[in-house]
């Protein structure tokens, strides 16, 4: 019985190894992944008809207590810069006020298990009443085996997905999925679809 409660308890001991295991896999695959992120970046940067770009962010997990940050545990982000939302108001002193958007942020982070989990952040705006809230792309349980085929394949989906949360793309309808028996695939919430509040504005000036 002894023999059995030791077995029990030395899980512990397999469970540590495991997470460092899996960290030290992310401290290496991370690298291989940042330059590969960039390509990716370059390339849309260079080819892309619409360039509101594009770059790519090393994070590191950060403690507000102690205003510290952990080199073990670096993030990559994919992120997208702000878009002109083609809309502006003026007042009759001559203010303008213009609105952006936010870009979107594939982000790939480490937990503290040493998995690492793939989540977009949406677009978002002033005009937005309601903040955005993360989607889960992927979760990747050992960072060595990810390869850059994989990474493509999210960062895909994190697009697509994004595009559906930019005022460019939420008044699109999704495409369907190709296996009506696929679980179905989460799309960010219409938050920006909120309307656009109006007044009654009486005034003799024309506002051009």
């Amino acid at each position: 019985m002894l023999v059995d409660i030791l077995s029990a308890a030395n899980l512990y001991a397999d469970g540590v190894k495991h997470v460092q295991d899996r960290r030290e896999q992310w401290l290496k695959k991370h690298l291989e992944l940042k330059d590969h992120l960039k390509e990716v970046a370059e390339y849309l940067n260079t080819n892309a008809a619409y360039k509101q770009g594009f770059f790519v962010d090393t994070l590191h997990a950060f403690d507000e207590n102690i205003n510290g940050t952990s080199a073990s545990l670096p993030s990559i982000t994919l992120r997208t810069g702000p878009m002109p939302m083609l809309v502006t108001f003026k007042n009759a002193l001559g203010e303008k006020k213009e609105f952006t958007e936010d870009g979107f942020h594939i982000t790939l982070t480490p937990t503290i298990t040493g998995q690492v989990i793939a989540f977009l952040i949406p677009h978002k705006s002033e005009l937005n009443k309601t903040p955005p809230q993360y989607i889960t792309l992927a979760v990747i349980d050992e960072p060595g085996k990810l390869t850059m085929e994989v990474a493509d394949a999210i960062i895909i989906k994190g697009i697509q997905m994004a595009f559906f949360s930019s005022f460019t793309g939420m008044g699109e309808q999704p495409p369907q999925q190709q296996d009506e028996n696929a679980p179905a695939q989460p799309m960010p919430a219409p938050h920006s679809r909120n309307p656009i509040g109006f007044k009654l504005h009486e005034t003799t000036e024309e506002i051009k």
